[in-house]
Order: C-alpha cells, then structure tokens, then sequence
C-alpha cells in the first residue's frame, strides 16, 4: 500500500494505492464524513494531522476502501504522466552519518561503533522533478541516496524490538550535502549543519510505502544515477545498524513525531552533481526518486 500526492485539477490530491491503483484517498474520507480532518491551508501540514489521528495506519486505509466500495464512491484516478508532489514536509529528518562501512572508508573516516547522526530542517525538503539548485561560492556539492524510514506516531525511548509499531512505512531521501563547505567546517571543529540544510538539499519521495508492502528489507537495493550513469549500488542489508537499531539510539535522546523521517546513511559512492545533471535514486519495492539539478540565479 503506497500513500502519494498529486496535483489534479489544481488540488492538491492525497492518493492511496491499495493493489488496484491509485484512488482518491480525501475524496473517500469527505464522502465519509471527514472534512474538518481534511481543512487547513497548507496541505503539506495537513497530512501531518491525519498522521497523528492514525488516518494512514493500513488498517484505517483499507476500511475506508472497502466503505468507499460498498457505497458505490467513485474515486479511482488516472495518475499516468502526472509527477507526484512532496508526500508530506516532515518536521525534521535525522540523518545516519557512516552507517555503511564502503562509505565512511571512502571518506576517510573510522566506521562507528555506535549510530552517529545529525539533522536536516524542513526548509530543505523538494519533491519528485523539483530542482536541487546549487547555490554560488559553496563549492562541491554530492549527491546521497538514502532510505526514508517515515515514523507514523510519538516514539520516545522506543526498544529495538518494538520499533515497528511506530514505523509507518518508507520513502527516498537524497542527503545533498554541500562537500566542500561541510569540509571546511569540520576542519574548523564546527558543525556541519550549515552545509546539509541548504535550500532544496533534502528531496523525498516519490510516495511513502506502508510497512506491510516494503518489508521485510533484507536484499532490497538501493542504487543512484547521475544523468543514467550508475554511481551507487549497494544492499540494504549491508548497513551497519539496521532500522529497529537506529530507531531505539534516537528516540533514547530524541522524541520523534508523526511524520519525522530518519534517513539510513548512504552506501559507497557519493560524487560530484553539476549544473544540467540529472540524479535518480531507485529502491527495489520503494520507488524512483528523481531530480534535475541546476545553478542558482
């Protein structure tokens, strides 16, 4: 089961595919009922209440189907061509630095013992087809695909063994990092916020897959292109604390809520991008994330 948006008839649609296609998910929910969940002038904050009030959980989804069905509700949709909008704009997304061991090697750097992350804000998130631009005087700036485990409700010092009842599914994340000027502020002993959260450094998407449909993980790849040359290409189970690890190291600090997303780390491979290029990063059972890349005015 797959939760996506699209722009249909200049609306903002929220769109559920169920196995049988996409349908119209808030044309059900207004139908049934509904519309004060659906209100609110900003649609990307608006999916993050009906996140919190268990509205994309599948059992809720397939209710709702299965209503929408037995009452004659027509709203299936025609999505082909149409480019997916930004799912949903988290509150913040944690990134794993290093967690595959090819990638912190070739960075130079010692592989942890432990999780070793950082944050990306908001400002920094695009959707499918939306620009990365690359801002003048920041120097080299990477690519880095990574999975997007998306978090379904309020996770605060959460077991490995129980983290699956806070995941609701995953996504594409490409960690842009701003290399040069994250060198340079590393050699200067200070944080490399600056460098990671620059305007439209965090594309997501295309759509969040719901755990039931993604897992279980083990031997998905994960692969990236630069204008359909193959830069990265690694196995998920090849990383070095898996998603159930990362979720009780985080939220044994960090509270996270509905709609935050963690980013896994990336594997081997992060290059350069370029004005006019092209990025696309692909997870077997997940998706196709892509983006052009372009100078900024």
């Amino acid at each position: 089961m797959r939760i996506a948006r699209f722009l249909i008839a200049d609306r903002p649609t929220i769109a559920v595919d169920g196995g049988e296609g996409y349908v119209d998910f808030g044309a059900i929910l207004e139908a049934h009922g509904f519309r004060s969940e659906l209100s609110g002038k900003d649609p990307e904050r608006r999916i993050i209440r009906m996140l919190r009030r268990g509205m994309f959980e599948e059992e809720f989804i397939r209710a709702e189907l299965e209503w929408a069905k037995s009452n004659g509700v027509q709203s299936g949709l025609d999505v082909e061509g149409l480019k997916p909008m930004l799912p949903l704009r988290p509150g913040k997304i944690i990134c794993i630095a290093r967690n595959w061991a090819d990638h912190a090697r070739e960075g130079s750097h010692k592989v942890p013992d432990k999780p070793f992350y950082f944050a990306k804000t908001d400002n920094c998130v695009i959707g499918y087809g939306e620009p990365i631009m690359l801002p003048e005087g920041v120097g080299r700036v990477d690519h880095e695909g990574e999975l997007g485990v998306m978090i379904s409700r309020k996770a605060t010092r959460v077991k490995a063994e129980d983290s699956g009842r806070y995941i609701l599914g995953y996504t594409i994340v490409n960690d842009v990092t701003a290399r040069a000027f994250q060198r340079e502020l590393i050699s200067g002993g200070l944080p490399w916020y600056a460098a990671k959260s620059i305007d439209g450094f965090g594309p997501l998407g295309p759509a969040i897959v719901l755990r039931g449909e993604a897992e279980p993980l083990d031997g998905k790849r994960i692969r990236v292109w630069v204008n359909g040359e193959l830069r990265q290409n690694g196995v998920l189970d090849d990383m070095i604390f898996k998603v159930p690890q990362l979720i009780e190291e985080i939220t044994g600090h960090i509270t996270l809520m509905p709609g935050d997303v963690i980013a896994a780390g990336t594997p081997e491979g992060v290059s350069e991008l370029h004005d006019g290029d092209e990025v696309a990063i692909e997870i077997d059972g997940i998706g196709r994330l892509a983006n052009p890349v372009a100078a900024a005015d």
